[in-house]
């Protein structure tokens, strides 16, 4: 009799068919037709024995499996760029799920580049897999379209698009309440730093959620600036660093922003780095927030102000909604996860005014 190991050490048996009947309540012959696709069962029978499976980590022959019901256990997931620690957290969040489930996550790295996600999206879809979850990204509505057109279910992650299935962070809010924060707090000149907005759907929410912000605010437009440099995507602190100081060599002293917004924390470290060898202080002359809010952030000197957002929870998410589309269930369903305004060194913001945007 096959056996394995359950977290104690201690041998169990491996689940049978039987078993998983017994637990959902059904004859085995039912469970094989969910497992299949041979026969109409309804949709509360299919999820009990679906549900039946997990429980009991049943696992058929793969292969097997795989060639009756045109189901591989593979699962394509499509990155921006795995190097950074919001994609890698969230990868990872996505592998420890999906290895529950028995299920092989198949990873493709964008480089944020659409014409990579093309060639790894077609090769995920000659492979078979049984959906594809995007992780960011954006203006790639042809590439989906392929899924799309050949059965292959799509999640999105950290962006919405039309009434496909997704989970994303509100990103515009998180940055419109950011900078009316920053407004009430006594800042009048900004600066917002970051990747050109059309590569990804979150930034541009972001640098939306910016615009918004000075508009409400009623923010002139002389002491407004935005520095949107391409080389940003994967040169992020050295790129940051020469942009700081080319542009305020470029402008008067007294024309500088007061705080400088980014689209992420890498931005700002290379900001504050910038501003530290040119002999400014952060925050007394240019306050610097981030956005991500990753390790490093909370032990950089001065520690950073930044939006935190829970990459691993997306991660999460992004794959329970997964199971729930290949299943017939929820192709349409949208989540929005929480983000949170974290108030450290480089930028304060009395906790009174902050309460006024979290509350």
């Amino acid at each position: 009799m096959s056996t394995n190991l359950d977290k104690t050490g201690i041998k169990k048996k491996k689940a049978t068919i039987q078993d998983v009947a017994s637990l959902a309540q059904v004859v085995p012959s039912t469970v094989s037709h969910v497992i299949n696709g041979t026969a109409p069962i309804s949709a509360e029978t299919q999820e009990r024995v679906w549900e039946a499976i997990e429980r009991l980590n049943y696992s058929p022959n793969a292969l097997a499996r795989a060639l009756r019901q045109k189901r591989t256990r593979l699962i394509g997931v499509v990155l921006q760029d795995i190097s950074s620690e919001f994609y890698a957290r969230c990868a990872a969040s996505i592998l420890e799920a999906a290895r529950e489930d028995n299920y092989v996550v198949l990873l493709c790295d964008a480089s944020f580049n659409n014409d990579n996600v093309r060639e790894g999206v077609h090769a995920l879809i000659e492979r078979r897999v049984d959906g594809l979850i995007f992780i960011g990204g954006g203006n790639d509505d042809d590439i989906i379209k392929d899924c799309l057109d050949a059965n292959v279910p799509v999640v999105l992650g950290d962006r919405h698009h039309g009434e496909l299935p997704s989970v994303e962070f509100d990103n515009e809010q998180s940055v419109k309440n950011l900078v009316c924060a920053l407004y009430d707090a006594g800042y009048r000149r900004f600066a917002y730093a970051g990747e050109p907005v059309t590569v990804q759907d979150n930034l541009e929410a972001r640098y939306r959620g910016y615009l918004e912000g000075l508009k409400l605010c009623r923010v002139n437009e002389k002491d407004s600036t935005a520095i949107l440099d391409n080389t940003l995507h994967h040169l992020k602190v050295q790129t940051s660093y020469t942009l700081l100081e080319k542009f305020l060599h470029s402008i008067p002293r007294e024309e500088w922003p007061q705080v400088v917004l980014t689209s992420n924390d890498m931005i700002a470290h290379g900001f504050m780095s910038a501003a530290r060898r040119m002999g400014i202080s952060v925050p007394e002359d240019i306050a610097v927030v981030g956005f991500d809010d990753i390790t490093v952030s909370e032990y950089f000197n001065p520690s950073l102000t930044t939006v935190s957002q829970d990459e691993k929870l997306l991660g999460r998410s992004c794959y329970q909604l997964f199971k729930s589309v290949i299943k017939g269930k929820k192709r349409t369903a949208h989540e929005v996860l929480p983000q949170k305004i974290v108030i450290r060194e480089s930028a304060y913001i009395p906790e009174e005014v902050i309460r006024n945007y979290t509350e």
